[in-house]
């Protein structure tokens, strides 16, 4: 059975990109002993340089890793892994999603790595996905802001909510249900109207498995920063890296360097799944491959 992985953004520096193609990675990948999944969001962070057609020098070694390992179907694309957070509760067309064919990406990265430069088209298209996500980040940051408001508001009202007295299972079972509705009610663009998918969702909560994970991600963000944190901070990033963990409902584990929050994350959200820091996945890799 071949194990299922997605990489996270802050493994891609020249150093992991090395001891991942010495640990053998790609013929892991190769031989469908291992299985990559190349999320949107990995891509998007590294396809930047796309709309100018130039590589940063420190972003070679990683972007040849990534255009050398067999990719898996991405997820958003027709045919691939079930759509994340609203595919469930809606049909989006193919111009909905940020990335839709995983061969044209893995195209145009190997082009512009040989020395090649994109078309005028597909900078332009590459950037307006590219402007789509930093509108969507701005967003985030201003969303997380305000829950940085309201988080130390309730720190200040609700002193059990500190601390060792606080219990994640007990804030997601309160909050779990009412955050869903507001989400869908006004997070979603859909052209179905939001009490239908809100009724749809309050019946077929099974089959909404990525939506509600996405929630408890949003929830376990605004615990984390409450119960755990010295201080209620609040990552900027904190809604990118639950997206990314998102992914994981299909898969067997992601591979981060992250020693923070999105450990955290993983581990509460999935406590069945697998937190490798890119040298406990080599070493898994070796491991594999003595037993193959």
């Amino acid at each position: 059975m071949s194990y299922k992985f997605i990489i996270d953004t802050n493994v891609l520096s020249e150093r992991a990109a090395d001891q991942l193609v010495q640990g053998g990675i790609v013929s892991a990948c190769n031989s469908g002993r291992f299985s990559f999944y190349p999320t949107p969001i990995l891509l998007t962070e590294c396809l930047k340089f796309s709309v100018t057609g130039k590589i940063p020098p420190r972003a070679i070694k990683p972007l040849t890793l990534l255009a050398e390992l067999k990719w898996q179907r991405l997820f958003n694309e027709p045919g691939g892994p079930d759509g994340i957070y609203t595919g469930e509760l809606e049909s989006k067309p193919k111009s909905a999603y940020l990335f839709t064919d995983y061969r044209a990406v893995k195209q145009n990265m190997t082009l512009v790595l040989n020395g090649g430069e994109f078309p005028d088209e597909a900078k332009q298209e590459m950037g307006a996905y590219l402007m789509q996500w930093e509108g969507k980040k701005v967003k985030n940051r201003e969303a997380y802001k305000s829950m940085r408001v309201d988080v130390i508001k309730q720190l200040q009202k609700d002193k059990s909510l500190s601390r060792k007295e606080s219990n994640f299972t007990s804030f997601l079972r309160l909050k779990f249900e009412a955050t869903a509705i507001e989400k869908i009610e006004s997070s979603i663009n859909s052209k179905i109207p939001k009490n239908r998918l809100v009724e749809y969702w309050t019946k077929h909560k099974e089959r909404c498995p990525y939506f509600n994970k996405f929630i408890e991600g949003w929830l376990f963000t605004a615990w984390y920063f409450m119960a755990v944190e010295p201080e209620p901070k609040i990552d900027i990033n904190a809604y990118e890296d639950i997206e990314h963990l998102v992914y994981l409902s299909g898969l067997n584990g992601i591979v981060s360097n992250e020693k923070g929050f999105i450990k955290a994350a993983c581990k509460t959200l999935y406590p069945d799944k697998q937190f490798f820091s890119v040298d406990q996945f080599v070493e898994r890799l070796k491991n594999e491959r003595v037993h193959a």
